[in-house]
């Protein structure tokens, strides 16, 4: 009886020294990092566009149309398309991104596209901008509504550069679209 008393007390010696082990071996608590971009202050600043046939962009400024803040873009096209596009580093590497934004169609059926490009190195020494992440959206007219970017997975360590676009495509001869966006947000984590 004694022996299987002491090899009790060995066990129970044994699974609070692991259990300690564990507690102090497991994994650092996660880190993010966020970014938001409101359209305020000068977007030019920090907001490139595409446009292609009729496509068209601009900004609401001050003008009450915004879902947050004073500021908005717009999008607009019928037969072509436009596109705002956002740059954002972040100063180290992350295990992941994922972002969002809020888009007011005008008409129903809208077509959003967000896609995400990342930096990578490439097989010469440099670095290309590779598509990471594509999404599409069908929208209906109505209030801002937060459609995401989806997750993306950075490649390799380092500072982290993505390009985050913002597509409205055109419906079509005599089907004009335009939408307003507001609100665009990225959060990494590692």
């Amino acid at each position: 009886m004694a022996i299987k008393a002491a090899v009790l007390r060995i066990g129970a010696a044994a699974l609070v020294a692991l259990a300690s082990v564990a507690v102090t071996t497991s994994p650092a608590q996660a880190q993010d990092t966020t970014y938001f971009d409101s359209f305020e202050d000068n977007p030019d600043d920090r907001w490139s566009w595409s446009t292609w046939y009729d496509g068209n962009t601009g900004y609401d400024l001050q003008r009450g149309l915004a879902r947050t803040g004073a500021n908005n873009g717009w999008l607009t096209a019928e037969t072509g398309g436009a596109s705002f596009n956002r740059y954002v580093e972040f100063p180290r590497s992350a295990g992941q991104c994922a972002g969002e934004v809020y888009v007011k169609p005008s008409t129903n059926d809208t077509v959003m596209t967000l896609d995400v490009w990342a930096l990578d190195p490439n097989d010469a020494g440099g670095y290309d901008w590779r598509l990471r992440n594509s999404s599409r959206h069908q929208l209906n007219a109505g209030e801002y509504q937060a459609i995401g970017f989806g997750t993306t997975p950075t490649v390799y360590g380092g500072t982290v550069r993505l390009q985050y676009w913002i597509t409205l495509n055109g419906g079509g001869a005599g089907n004009f679209k335009m939408a307003r966006v507001d609100d665009f947000f990225v959060r990494c984590w590692w």
